[in-house]
């Protein structure tokens, strides 16, 4: 199949069962004309191509019908949602999600045959390439070239200066993604930037000191720093984390944010309180969580206990804090949906 009609087809699979989810009405040519006045034909067909390679799949969930996810994830839920909600009875596109479809299709064909991983969203990163254990590239998305070119302006000053790890990075998105070059298994040899009809590839050079680093310009295409790649080692394996960061921004947008642990969890997810920003999900690498319950509120910590009883995990609220139980063992994440996780968060604390 050609892979232009192939996205074409899934696009309108994706309205149709926007449509029947959220009651809408919206029509899918329409919805598409518009894609296609403003996104490259090439990188639809970037898109195309991953359907049609089995690289990209859709949830099978009736209800999420238009979430897309790497097909490695099959039998999961937690993937990227393809539209959104506009003013009145009109969806629009994801914008800058299909801007990430079509790097990661692209990436992805030059990866193959080099023996080279290729992921979505990994650890919160939009797209990134392994070459072994290496982190080759990794590639941030937007939908705009000012965004992109704001972005690096900042992330450069925060690379001269130097930063900690755990410094307040909420509502400050270079920060965030500054962090992303320099924990632990990161520190990739390329940074990218892409958005629509605009990419541009960096040499990252880590600087001694606090979390320091310089971003060279190259003179390079997205697909470049892939060519000569050798992997050596056993590629890092996926974060259990990333599927429900995804859900609870669907679901809650800014108001739940998510940041890299600064002790010895991996991520942490904030929400406001009375006391200042609290940790509602402190969540390790495997996969264990922990909530601070003094800090939520008794209102809210009650109210999770009881969101998180419906799906048999039990939080002790009388505790400071607390690790999440089920079965009178610890709760683990990656034996659980993540949708139902973040849905019941986010119907609990906001």
């Amino acid at each position: 199949m050609d892979a232009l009609k192939r996205f074409r087809s899934e696009f309108r699979g994706w309205v149709s069962a926007f449509n029947r989810t959220k009651g809408y009405n919206a029509s899918p040519d329409e919805v598409l004309k518009r894609l296609e006045s403003r996104m490259p034909e090439t990188k639809l067909r970037q898109i195309g191509a991953a359907f049609i390679n089995g690289w990209l799949i859709n949830e099978d969930d009736p209800s999420r019908g238009y979430f897309v996810k790497e097909s490695d994830r099959k039998g999961l839920r937690g993937g990227q949602w393809t539209l959104e909600p506009a003013g009145g009875s009109k969806i629009n596109p994801c914008w800058e999600l299909h801007v990430q479809l079509a790097d990661y299709g692209r990436l992805k064909t030059i990866a193959e045959p080099h023996g080279l991983t290729v992921r979505l969203e990994d650890r919160l990163m939009d797209i990134t390439v392994y070459a072994g254990r290496k982190l080759l590239l990794y590639v941030e998305n937007k939908q705009r070239k000012g965004e992109a070119l704001h972005l690096l302006e900042k992330m450069r000053e925060y690379g001269r200066t130097g930063f900690h790890l755990d410094d307040l990075d909420i509502g400050n998105d270079p920060l965030k993604k500054a962090k992303y070059l320099v924990r632990d298994m990161a520190h990739p040899m390329y940074f990218a930037l892409s958005a629509i009809n605009f990419e541009k590839v960096f040499h990252v050079e880590y600087l001694k000191g606090k979390n320091r680093f310089l971003i060279h310009d190259a003179d390079l295409t997205l697909i470049e720093p892939l060519l000569d790649a050798v992997p050596a080692g056993k590629t890092t394996s996926r974060s259990i984390v990333d599927p429900l960061a995804l859900e609870i921004e669907r679901l809650a947008g800014d108001r739940i944010w998510v940041s890299l642990g600064s002790g010895k969890t991996a991520f942490n997810f904030y929400v406001p309180s009375s006391g200042g920003d609290t940790i509602v999900l402190g969540v390790y690498d495997d996969g264990r969580i922990w909530t601070d319950v003094k800090g939520l509120g008794e209102e809210k910590a009650r109210c999770l206990a009881n969101e998180l009883k419906s799906i048999g995990v039990k939080i002790d609220i009388s505790k400071q804090w607390t690790f999440w139980k089920k079965n009178h063992q610890a709760f683990i994440l990656s034996d659980e949906d993540p949708v139902n996780i973040a849905k019941q968060v986010v119907a609990a604390v906001l």
